[in-house]
């Protein structure tokens, strides 16, 4: 563990402390050299602050009002190396928790025997598990994000449950729905984060469900998909909106589905769309139809029913640049078409097949548009531009033991019970964050696989080219691709189109995107190329210009303070080729 001071920025200085911790089952050399690294809305100017593990008591260089996150790496001579990544708060202490890098560590404290629970992360900061089956009765859990601290929760469900949902919002967390030695459950029940445990408040649900999918919508409301209904006797198609907060809930003017399933994959889309994957119908046989909804969860017209070959029992997750990806779990042997991704205007692609075995696919969230996927005996990542998996280099002397509750706190980092150590098991191979800085660049250099730090919202339509740059196909919208991971307040963005026309996409938080220059900025993207497009965001304001003389405003879809991903897309009827696009924080630190 070290302990350093930091402080504020003049004129008034205070006095911050900086701890690191790291789980007694993957302790760090305290040999090993740190160095320190504060991001925010601002571009880092300084050098990141370095010292060794083992150094208690040293002053570090101020960490600034505007800083948000610390990120911590540290290494020794074994080339061993340790990672973490910790949230900066407006006042007070900073705690990172630091585990070895590619190599799987497990939290100390033991969960209890438990099959069937559910886990979710609240805002980065923790990670809630809850529910499921054993002897005793399993307890509900918080695991702390900065200090890999887990603790059983000072007030429990009022009401023991499996097969509830578990969705993370504002102040806490809801879980729904589920079955009890008593029947089916129509109620939730809701955690607070601040007094750190259930507030013994149960409140109605609009039917009992249980084994049903859920999601948080863009408005922080939790949509119930499915599941199991009337004392399990019916699988549901209906849905119905949760409000944790006024503690109500609604079906009517809610979509419904086409095809009655539970245990469904519920997936909110980059565009803030709902999709509906897999799952089992009535006679336990596996869905093969996703279905589409709008961000509030009407169903989406204009978007097609897509189906995998039947009997294929699938799992996915939202990719960055927009659309899904899909894997499925396939027989033993060769030639089965086994990934797919469901592009942003709807359409089903497939992707390389993942050799066998894949006995048990699961996706964690990747950083760099890159999820993480466990087949049940390996480590793979996807690979954006290429469609396809390849190897990712996890250190583990023996096979992970990925058990049925799983989540991703943050774009880096992999969590799950380990049903065999009773731990809660954690894997990171990557710090990048909302407020990383850029490399320099992008879309100038790049893999035969693909430009970094960019991810597209198809697989067809958005090709690499390592001497031309990145060829976006039109389309209504055209082909777009979308910096990973980031999201941006005030910010200015420069790219090059070599030929024409293409646009800078921002989109927002609820997945409203303006395209700059377009409908919304007095005109359209000109036809042709050879020029540098510039565009600026202050707030709700918008500018662009680009080096032929052409200068427009936009009247943004977003509030002023709304946080943007920011991509480029394909603005007209013949494709867009870009390079060397630069994003540039505008805060200052």
């Amino acid at each position: 563990m070290l302990v350093a001071s930091a402080c504020h920025k003049s004129p008034v200085v205070t006095d911050r402390t900086v701890t690191a911790y790291v789980p007694k089952a993957c302790a760090a050399d305290g040999s090993a050299y740190a160095q320190y690294s504060a991001y925010g809305d601002f571009d880092p100017t300084a050098p990141p602050a370095t010292g060794y593990l083992s150094d208690v008591g040293v002053v570090l260089p101020g960490i600034d009002d505007e800083a948000r996150v610390l990120v911590m790496t540290a290494s020794n001579d074994s080339l061993r190396a340790w990672e973490g990544v910790g949230s900066v708060p407006a006042t007070g202490d900073v705690n990172v928790l630091v585990l070895p890098t590619l190599n799987s560590c497990a939290l100390t404290q033991s969960v209890g025997p438990r099959t069937g629970s559910v886990m979710a992360p609240l805002g980065g900061e923790q990670v809630l598990i809850v529910g499921g089956t054993g002897n005793p009765t399993p307890s509900s859990y918080v695991a702390r994000l900065d200090t890999g601290e887990v603790a059983v929760l000072s007030a429990d469900l009022k009401t023991a449950r499996t097969g509830a949902s578990i969705t993370g919002f504002a102040s806490g967390a809801l879980v729904a729905g589920g079955a009890s030695d008593d029947g089916l459950l129509d109620t939730a029940e809701v955690y607070s984060t601040s007094a750190g445990g259930f507030d013994g408040q149960p409140f109605q649900l609009s039917e009992e469900r249980t084994q049903h999918g859920a999601v948080v919508l863009a408005n922080g409301r939790t949509l119930l998909v499915g599941g199991f209904g009337v004392g399990m006797a019916q699988v549901l198609a209906s849905m119905e909106i949760v409000d944790p907060v006024t503690r109500t809930s609604k079906e009517e003017g809610v979509g419904i589905l086409t095809v009655a399933r539970s245990n469904a994959t519920v997936l909110r889309l980059a565009s803030g769309e709902i999709l509906v994957a897999g799952g089992f119908d009535g006679t336990g046989a596996p869905v093969p139809s996703f279905e589409w909804f709008n961000p509030d969860a009407t169903p989406a017209m204009g978007k097609s029913t897509l189906a995998l070959p039947p009997g294929l029992v699938s799992t996915a997750i939202a990719l960055e640049g927009g659309g899904a990806l899909v894997v499925a779990r396939t027989p033993a042997g060769t030639g089965f078409q086994n990934a797919w991704v469901i592009d942003a205007s709807g359409t089903l692609e497939p992707a390389a097949p993942v050799p066998p075995p894949m006995a048990s696919p699961v996706l964690f969230g990747g950083a760099e548009g890159a999820p993480v996927l466990w087949t049940g005996d390996r480590w793979l990542q996807w690979q954006p531009y290429g469609g396809s998996f390849g190897a990712i280099s996890v250190l583990d002397d023996v096979p992970a033991l990925v058990g049925d509750a799983t989540c991703s706190p943050d774009p880096g980092l992999a969590m799950w019970l380990d049903p065999k150590q009773l731990q809660l098991t954690l894997l990171r191979f990557d710090t990048t964050n909302a407020y990383s800085s850029l490399p320099g660049p992008l879309l100038v250099t790049g893999t035969v696989t693909g430009p970094q730090e960019t991810s597209p919202d198809r697989l067809t339509g958005a090709v690499w080219d390592t001497n031309m740059g990145l060829t976006l196909e039109p389309g209504a919208p055209g082909a777009a691709a979308f910096v990973t991971d980031r999201t941006y307040a005030d910010v200015a963005i420069s790219v090059d189109v070599a030929a024409g026309p293409a646009v800078v996409a921002l989109r927002d938080t609820l997945g409203f995107e303006t395209d700059v220059p377009g409908v919304l900025c007095g005109a359209p993207a000109p036809s042709l190329g050879g020029y540098t497009l510039q565009v600026e965001r202050h707030g709700a304001s918008v500018t662009w210009s680009t080096s032929t003389g052409l200068t427009g405003t936009c009247d943004l879809l977003t509030t002023g303070d709304a946080r943007v991903s920011v991509g480029v897309r394909a603005g007209g009827t013949v494709p867009g080729i870009v390079t060397n696009l630069i994003v540039s924080r505008l805060g200052t630190p």
